[in-house]
């Protein structure tokens, strides 16, 4: 499993078939990723250390962010179409 060094922080792909990819998050410190929404794919984010769990549904704009001191860990699960080129960023 390579980890790929974000500025948000990195992820690692766990796992990943025919419609679904599982990839281990970290964000760093006061970290986040870009605002995004994806065609054709939801996710599913469990939170490490808490029972949250956050469903991002297609086509829906959604940001990851870190508010805190500490590093945050969470699982995504991805369904449908998990390829990176299905990535709408919003551009400010």
């Amino acid at each position: 499993m390579k980890k790929v060094i974000k500025q948000w922080g990195w992820y690692k792909v766990l796992a990943k078939g025919d419609g679904f990819k599982v990839k281990l998050l970290y964000l760093k410190p006061f970290g986040k990723t870009s605002l995004q929404r994806h065609r054709q794919r939801r996710e599913i984010w469990v939170f490490l250390g808490s029972q949250k769990v956050k469903i991002v549904e297609k086509r829906q704009w959604h940001q990851l962010s870190n508010a805190g001191n500490k590093g945050l860990s969470l699982i995504e699960v991805q369904r449908g179409i998990c390829q990176e080129r299905d990535i709408q960023r919003q551009k400010i």
